[in-house]
């Protein structure tokens, strides 16, 4: 099976960018499948493509077996603007770049940008192949939920698109029953719904018990109780929380806070830690280091905004969780990352934008350490048994065979 995978981003080399796409598209390589992906040049949301891919509208790369093309992607300053032309741009430098690409049995393709359905739609009629959109979150429903999109008639005309590209794929691919039961909503037909949960590299990621850890020493940590958010600085996690909570906890003299990435909202943070000796910003880092990285936290934070957890799975909650640390996550109640941290009681729910609740739940877990420890462990035992890779992939792999063999 030749798999073409659609995706904004992937860049095996950095820790941020997409390496729930990278495990499975090595891990269909290493079932004995060819997989090509198609994504943008790597820009890491700082308004910039890296140099080496500067000037060009295409190269090719080849990684773990996987063979890449990437092509040029508008990468401007932050905003709305910004953002439809960043998709806008890969959606048709990815269109040129895909139609190149031959013998292919299925593309698939991860949201967002929602313009990629289109793309999928007119590669499946020119290939006669299928497609199968995974959706990752919602849009334009997120977008709507957070203030981004107020235009009227640009939200319809993104719901019309939704419902088109959800009309044509040849199977919607989902990442929670929340998200299945959205598109059941949506007049969607439960036959032409898979769930497939989020995972994360238990192997690459795990607890590193008392091994020294390069972060906790170049910060001067050892004995401090590390606060630690890792991932995009969007709009959608709400990040103005840690700020409003920082002072709360000042008078827990130990606690320090790891703020790391890239996005949006990384001048915010750094305007608001300015000044504090209890704080430190930094950028995305490689994604060799992600282990010691998150190994380096005593507790990791998800927040999301109000109304996005029906929208959007915090997947960094899984990573957190490989590495042997409990979750403080800012959901709504009763979805699905709520019903998750409960069941596997590895970490707190507070209620989203909620800077008092979110302190209070910090000093909880600051002031009892075996509650941490016993989270913390039992949150591994969960993503192991539920959230593992190889499994997660051979799920993916019957799914796309399945697809390919109706297609035909």
């Amino acid at each position: 099976m030749h798999v073409l995978l659609l995706s904004l981003n992937y860049w095996p080399d950095k820790l941020g960018n997409a390496p729930l796409l990278i495990g499975f598209a090595e891990g269909l390589v290493a079932r004995g499948h060819r997989v090509t992906v198609v994504c943008a040049f790597p820009h890491h949301e700082t308004g910039r493509i890296e140099a080496p891919y500067r000037g060009r509208l295409f190269q090719r790369d080849h990684h773990n077996g996987v063979d890449i093309l990437r092509t040029y992607i508008y990468a401007g300053e932050h905003g709305t603007a910004a953002k439809m032309a960043n998709y806008a741009s890969f959606t048709a430098t990815a269109l040129a770049a895909a139609a190149t690409v031959r013998d292919i049995d299925v593309v698939f393709t991860p949201s967002p940008p929602l313009t990629l359905g289109v793309v999928d739609h007119l590669l499946s009629v020119f290939r006669g192949v299928p497609f199968v959109y995974n959706i990752q979150d919602f849009f334009p429903e997120a977008a709507v939920r957070l203030g981004v999109l107020t235009n009227p008639r640009v939200i319809r005309g993104f719901e019309a698109l939704e419902r088109w590209v959800y009309a044509r794929a040849s199977r919607l691919c989902v990442i929670s029953e929340g998200f299945r039961q959205t598109l059941l909503s949506k007049g969607v037909p439960d036959t032409k719904i898979t769930v497939v949960e989020n995972y994360t590299d238990t192997e690459l990621i795990h607890p590193l018990g008392d091994a020294p850890n390069p972060f906790r020493r170049s910060w001067g940590l050892e004995g401090r109780f590390v606060v630690q958010f890792s991932g995009r600085m969007g709009y959608s996690q709400g990040l103005e929380v840690l700020l409003q909570a920082m002072p709360m906890l000042d008078d827990c003299p130990e606690l320090f806070w790891m703020i790391v990435g890239d996005g949006q909202a990384r001048d915010m943070i750094a305007e608001g830690i300015a000044g504090r000796t209890n704080a430190v910003l930094l950028p995305t880092q490689s994604r060799d280091d992600l282990c010691a990285l998150l190994n380096a936290a005593d507790v990791g934070l998800a927040p999301l905004r109000h109304g996005m957890a029906g929208t959007s799975v915090p997947s960094k909650i899984f990573g957190i969780l490989a590495s042997g640390r409990p979750v403080v996550a800012g959901v709504d109640a009763g979805s699905d990352t709520d019903q998750m941290v409960r069941t596997a009681d590895c970490g707190l729910i507070v209620p989203p934008e909620d800077p008092a609740a979110l302190a209070d739940a910090l000093r909880r877990l600051y002031h009892d350490r075996a509650a941490c420890k016993r989270m913390g462990e039992n949150g591994r035992r969960y993503v192991v048994a539920h959230h593992g890779q190889a499994a997660t992939v051979e799920k993916y792999e019957r799914m796309l065979l399945d697809v390919v063999a109706k297609g035909r």
